[in-house]
């Protein structure tokens, strides 16, 4: 889990420095490549059950201080040099939670 720096918005991509999920994997960013694939989080939480468009984060986890919902529809790849600051990791539980919802969003 990352800050990063999400500007300029536009339409319903979300904007400003806010907590990003990347879900890259490790082996792609040592080959060099410049950006990294995201998913950024927002704490406008939904009351109803959103999965697989939203993976709730309880605060307190990766270093969240609100709850926070994964924002499975907004995929990102961002350039790396807009990477402010490492939070945390996600717990595997978690992780795999946004797996599921990946591959049921992209229906794969």
């Amino acid at each position: 889990m990352y800050v990063v720096d999400l500007e300029p918005r536009v339409r319903s991509k979300p904007g400003k420095q806010r907590p990003c999920l990347a879900i890259q994997p490790t082996e792609f960013s040592l080959a060099g490549l410049e950006s990294t694939v995201v998913l950024p989080l927002t704490t406008r939480l939904v009351q109803e059950d959103a999965f697989p468009l939203r993976v709730r984060i309880p605060a307190g986890t990766a270093g969240l201080d609100r709850n926070s919902d994964v924002l499975i529809d907004q995929i990102l790849a961002w350039d790396n040099s807009l990477f402010r600051r490492e939070l945390g990791e996600l717990p595997e539980a978690l992780q795999e939670d946004v797996r599921r919802a990946l591959r049921e969003f992209l229906d794969i």
